[in-house]
């Protein structure tokens, strides 16, 4: 059976294509537009970068145990006490900024003044919730609860699925589980109420009101899969890993060897959408284009395989060995397909 190759690229269809330079959609991004014009589109439900990886993870997996949103904190639990894991949250400092009816979550820059001012915050809530939960440093700006008396929500989605939109159905959510609503609630406070708050406000800055917490849930199995897993966020990778798969960065995917199905994951796109990263536009997708779709499309043609791009849009677009000789199809880039 010929083996699979699976681009995970959220954001792609999501882009301010006004701001790119003249001419760069239609003839500099070639593999890409083959694939726009050439591959089947698959309808597709899948907005979330766990709702993706979730269609991505299943049928290599054969066997349940990954729910609707990752239980990616499970990765992070000790050898020594693995069941603590369905405890586990990630999570990162946000600001909530009030909107008409909702509000909504926006990032704090990952500036070295303001990840300054987040680990103090956090240093002194840590030693407030001691009794709920304990805290560690996972990296800058990230941070792990491991929850003491009941088990962590399992409804709230990776970060930069919700950046930029409203908090509220994740909240009305969380009021089914009284326990954490309450402890949820008294964090906000505390945070509400902190000096260096006080301080950013004054500042004009955005204070640290609220956190955002994913990746909670059951911890699957792990798998019994040669799936090749190329990724540069540490997060999804300690979770790989947690599954017995072997991971690699995306720099590798132009020397990658042969495996049964493959998975690359970049989330560059979501993140310039969501954090404002200074990397310019253009230059991003140039690198995508020539470091990750032109060898994965040369990969799936020497070895005859699929190759399909799932980017949290309305469709996956799924290119097969006999796509090519759809050469009568018009062409096809990006603004065609965001346009409708």
């Amino acid at each position: 059976m010929p083996g699979k190759i699976q681009l995970v690229l959220p954001g792609l269809f999501d882009l301010p294509l006004h701001e790119l330079k003249p001419g760069l959609l239609a003839s500099e991004l070639p593999a890409l537009n083959r694939i726009l014009r050439l591959a089947t589109p698959r309808p597709s439900q899948a907005f979330t970068i766990d709702a993706i990886l979730q269609q991505v993870l299943t049928p290599a997996a054969a066997q349940p145990g990954i729910g609707a949103c990752l239980p990616l904190a499970q990765a992070f639990a000790p050898d020594d006490d693995a069941g603590r894991g369905e405890r586990l949250l990630l999570f990162r400092a946000v600001h909530l900024q009030p909107d008409l009816h909702s509000a909504i979550v926006v990032p704090i820059p990952q500036t070295r003044d303001n990840l300054n001012d987040i680990s103090i915050i956090i240093n002194d809530l840590k030693d407030i919730f001691n009794v709920d939960c304990d805290i560690t440093a996972v990296a800058d700006g990230l941070y792990l609860a491991a929850l003491k008396e009941f088990d962590a929500p399992a409804h709230y989605p990776h970060i930069l699925s919700v950046l930029g939109k409203p908090a509220n159905p994740y909240i009305e959510q969380s009021r089914n589980n009284l326990r954490w609503y309450k402890l949820l609630n008294e964090m906000q406070m505390f945070l509400h109420q902190h000096e260096v708050n006080q301080q950013r406000a004054r500042s004009g800055l955005l204070p640290v009101n609220s956190l955002w917490f994913w990746g909670g849930g059951e911890a699957p199995r792990r798998f019994d899969s040669s799936l090749a897993w190329y990724c540069d966020d540490p997060v999804l990778n300690r979770f790989a890993e947690s599954l017995g798969l072997t991971t690699a960065a995306l720099a590798d995917v132009a020397g990658m060897e042969s495996a049964p199905d493959t998975v690359c994951i970049d989330l560059r796109l979501l993140e310039w959408l969501k954090t404002g990263v200074s990397t310019e536009l253009d230059q991003l997708l140039l690198e995508i284009e020539g470091r990750l779709l032109k060898p994965l499309s040369s990969a799936a043609s020497a070895a005859r395989k699929s190759l399909t791009l799932r980017a949290g849009f309305e469709f996956d677009f799924e290119m097969t060995p006999a796509s090519g000789l759809k050469f009568w199809r018009k062409s096809r880039d990006l603004a065609s397909w965001v346009a409708g």
